[in-house]
């Protein structure tokens, strides 16, 4: 998935109580419901594996 803002690929972010999608290029952090619109089969099939997304 491609960062809104410079076009580079997020990564999946785990923390503690939280997940956050996070750009490997501006290093800007998007929270789930930020973008779930615009979420691709490759970041939904990763964010499948955690039992419960916390949205904060």
């Amino acid at each position: 998935m491609k960062c809104r803002e410079c076009d580079k690929h997020l990564v999946v972010q785990r923390r503690c109580r939280q997940v956050r999608l996070q750009c490997t290029g501006c290093r800007k952090e998007f929270r789930i419901h930020e973008i779930a619109a615009d979420l691709d089969p490759e970041t939904e099939a990763e964010l499948e594996r955690f039992t419960c997304i916390i949205y904060d």
